[in-house]
């Protein structure tokens, strides 16, 4: 089956997976201080948060991102879902960062793709206790996920989702990627997310793709 339940969470589409927290640490320091605009793009959607999406802007910047994906071993997770040809392909890499959400925004990542694309997201900083995210379980009752160093989220299809509002005298950052299928003739519904939310994304055949970021994420039924 393409699709599946989270039964702990009662959500479709999720999964709970552990990740390196060292490893990711380790890859940090070229990312941190003043942001290199010419490797870097920050979109910053109009949420009631300060959240900004930091995404490569050169190959070299999304290459730094490619290796932590790998050492991370996040494909592993996700193969069995995925028409692939070769081998799980890498769309985007990002760090998350926010201090501030004054109310939910709930939306999907993905929306009918059949899993063919995912969502990691996983905790940088070790303050992000209390400033988590909801989500929607099957009965429409909404869920709380707490973030925790060493474990990651991945989203596929479906998983209506919004940051807790909250606030943190310090940036909550956590690590994202989006990632599924090396198959192109699935771009067009992938693409429809892959593209919105930086300069330059991967497309499933290994070629680059560069332009303005779109209107990110559409809106889930509430």
């Amino acid at each position: 089956m393409k699709h599946f339940l989270n039964k702990e969470m009662m959500a479709p589409n999720v999964m709970k997976v552990p990740v390196d927290a060292t490893i990711i640490k380790e890859s940090l320091p070229s990312w941190s201080g003043e942001i290199d605009r010419e490797k870097f793009a920050i979109v910053s959607p109009a949420w009631d948060s300060d959240i900004r999406w930091i995404s490569a802007r050169s190959v070299e910047a999304f290459a730094d991102f490619q290796r932590l994906f790998d050492r991370l071993a996040i494909a592993r997770f996700v193969e069995p879902y995925l028409d692939l040809e070769c081998a799980v392909r890498l769309y985007s890499g990002f760090l998350v960062t926010r201090s501030v959400c004054e109310k939910p925004n709930f939306h999907l990542d993905w929306r009918n793709t059949n899993n063919e694309a995912f969502t990691l997201l996983t905790p940088v900083t070790d303050n992000s206790s209390g400033f988590g995210m909801l989500y929607r379980k099957l009965d429409g009752t909404v869920g709380e996920y707490e973030y925790q160093l060493g474990e990651a989220l991945i989203m596929g299809d479906h998983f209506s989702h919004s940051t807790r509002p909250g606030r943190s005298e310090e940036p909550v950052v956590l690590l994202s990627f989006t990632f599924g299928t090396d198959k192109m003739e699935h771009w067009d519904k992938i693409s429809q997310t892959a593209v919105g939310q930086g300069h330059l994304v991967q497309l499933p055949d290994g070629t680059f793709q560069t332009g303005g970021a779109k209107t990110p994420y559409p809106q889930a039924s509430v």
